[in-house]
């Protein structure tokens, strides 16, 4: 019973994945390391469009990094540039209240994600990287 309860657990996120792809597009996608003022952090860039007909209000993206192994060495979720505000801690108001002071993206229109990781955070080297969306609303 509990393996037919994580395979229809994975066929959800499969289908949620797949809805978002419908609906927006990660395009442009570079990642680098980088110094920033002495702090050395693995940056990943995107272009979020919107290829749905109706506006987007935000998208959120995990950022993936995987060993050469392919085990999981760390993983981060943000969301795009006219949406960080919801990632903030410590601003007043509910996650609904933040939503309606972000700036959606129309349809056929276009913003930036960036997620950064501190080298520390890592924890260990990794070999590839997965970027995808999960989720837009």
């Amino acid at each position: 019973m509990k393996r037919l309860a994580v395979f229809s657990g994975g066929l959800l996120l499969v289908a949620v994945v797949t809805a978002a792809q419908q609906r927006a597009q990660l395009e442009s996608i570079k990642t680098e390391w980088q110094n920033a003022y002495g702090a050395i952090i693995y940056t990943v860039l995107a272009n979020v469009k919107n290829v749905s007909d109706a506006p987007i209000a935000y998208v959120k993206v995990k950022v993936q990094l995987f060993d050469k192994d392919g085990k999981l060495v760390a993983e981060r979720a943000g969301y795009n540039a006219e949406a960080e505000i919801l990632d903030t801690e410590g601003f007043g108001g509910s996650f609904e209240d933040k939503v309606k002071l972000v700036k959606p993206i129309a349809p056929g229109g276009t913003d930036l994600f960036r997620l950064s990781l501190d080298k520390a955070d890592i924890g260990k080297p990794f070999r590839t990287a997965k970027v995808e969306l999960v989720e837009v609303h």
